[in-house]
Parts: structure tokens; sequence; C-alpha cells
């Protein structure tokens, strides 16, 4: 099934390919992706053309962290229809949930999570076993993303630990300068954690009463979203691999669904739990954790 993503979610990109000397359209052209992104930013692109432009871009321009410095140019405005919800939230923690509630809205091409942990929420992003094999470039542009916007809430905020799936590059100063310098490679997940603190901050534009209305517009409409089943059922595996076992009974209970209800639902996307967890564990399969 061919993955989409709105097309402001290349805000910024001609903008920044002309600051490192690019010809955007040459790029955009070899990728596929759109000439005039924010012409028409709720316009859908595949989400395999935007990863191509993305690591295209890095190659072409001689720029190993294209997606993070892509990131300062973005705003929560790229999720299009979204943004008065979450800009709406009580607080930097409501926001969170609501991106990882509902961000099957913007894409199905990368999955995003929430989990408890010591001292905050660690926040998992990951790009679909069914998009591409390469995804530095958007995964570092997404932490950078959510990094510029908890800096809105807290000007001085750097995570306190970050792990990527990724090996080091030779230069880290721009990691350094976006995400502080408690970064680990080579990991088992792409996460980024989100201490108490911020998570209590109250967003300038909080309103509960459309934050609540839109919310129950944006779940219904989350529940009708074609291979919401496949995605959450990829995204718990991913979870749970390195930690844990985990099979069908399990993912159906964390799920809160009966075994037969998720299996049925798995099978009318052609697919079942056992393909996707091979899927998942052989692209993720022996991989060690560097610490910068």
């Amino acid at each position: 099934m061919v993955k989409w993503v709105r097309s402001g979610v290349m805000e910024g990109a001609p903008e920044l390919v002309a600051e490192l000397g690019g010809d955007y359209r040459a790029l955009a052209r070899e990728a596929g992706v759109p000439q005039t992104p924010m012409a028409n930013p709720d316009l859908p692109m595949r989400v395999d053309r935007f990863v191509a432009f993305m690591e295209l871009a890095a190659t072409g321009l001689g720029e190993p962290a294209f997606g993070l410095r892509l990131g300062p140019y973005q705003s929560l405005s790229l999720f299009g229809p979204m943004a008065p919800l979450l800009g709406s939230a009580a607080n930097v923690r409501s926001m969170i949930m609501d991106i990882a509630d509902f961000f099957p809205l913007h894409t199905q091409g990368t999955i995003v999570g929430v989990e408890p942990a010591e001292g905050g929420l660690l926040l998992t992003y990951e790009l679909s076993t069914e998009v591409a094999s390469q995804q530095r470039q958007v995964i570092e542009l997404g932490f950078s993303v959510i990094a510029r916007e908890m800096r809105r809430h807290d000007p001085m905020w750097k995570p306190d630990m970050v792990t990527m799936r990724h090996s080091p590059p030779k230069d880290l100063s721009w990691h350094s300068r976006l995400l502080g310098d408690r970064i680990m490679f080579n990991g088992d997940r792409n996460a980024l954690l989100l201490d108490q603190d911020l998570l209590a901050r109250p967003v300038a534009g909080a309103d509960p009463a459309v934050h609540g209305q839109l919310a129950a517009q944006y779940g219904t409409a989350a529940r009708s979203v074609e291979g919401l089943d496949v995605l959450q059922t990829e995204a718990l595996i991913r979870t749970m691999l390195p930690f844990a076992p985990i099979d069908l009974p399990i993912a159906a209970r964390l799920l809160r669904k009966s075994r037969r209800t998720l299996q049925r639902r798995l099978t009318a996307h052609g697919t079942s739990f056992a393909d996707i967890f091979v899927r998942v564990r052989a692209r993720f399969r022996g991989q060690r954790v560097s610490i910068v």
C-alpha cells in the first residue's frame, strides 16, 4: 500500500537548499516531489519520494546534517489541519499525546509512539518498514522539529537522552547544537526523552473547549484510517521486540482487542501478525549501540 504525507512537510526545503548553494527544482524533479510544495501544502505526496528527496539533498549538497538543519525552518504548521488541535492543548504532555494519537491522519509512512519512562515520556519515531531502508534524514528532521517546538516552551531545553538507529556521522556539531550531547547511535529504536518539567509546561494558546471538540473529531477520523490496525501492530512490535517477547495474543491484549478481531483486521489488509513481525525483525536485526 502506497504511503502518503502532506506536501507541507517540505516547508523550508527550497530555502535551505538555496542557502546551501543547490538547485531545489532539480533535486525535486529527480526525487519526484512537488517543485512548489507550499503552493498547496495539503497535496498528498508519496512518503518514499520524500525520503528519497531528503537523502538526495544530503548527498548532493554535501550536507549530512540536512534533515537536522531543515527542522528550524519548520513548525507544527506542517501538520496542517491538525495544528489547531495541537496549539489548543493544555500543556506539552497533552500536545505530545495528540501527536502520537492522531499522527496517522498526517501520514502512515512514519510511526509515532509514546512510552512512560523514568523522568518523563519517551517519544518514539520510526519509518514504516514498507517505506524505505534509508531513514536517517527523515528521522533527524522529525527530532529537530520536535526539539524546536519544545524550545518554544522552554528556550533552554535539550533532551536528556536521544537514541537513533543509524550510525554516527563524522561531524556532530549540528547534533550538539540542536539535540545536545546525550545521543546514542546504532540503537534499537529512534527515541527522544521528554522530561516531566517540560511536559507540565502550559501551551500559550490552550483552549480546553476547542481542544475537546477537535480531539473528538480527530478521534473519529483516526479510527476510520485504512490500515490503522497494521500500523498500530507494527508500532507495538517495534516497541516490544528489543526488550520482551511478543506474539499475537500479547499484541491483541495490549491493543485492547480480542485475538480474533486483530487477526481478522490484519487479514483484511492482506497481512498477518507473523508477516509484520518478520518484517520488523529482519529490518532491525544485528544493531549495536554507539554512545556519543
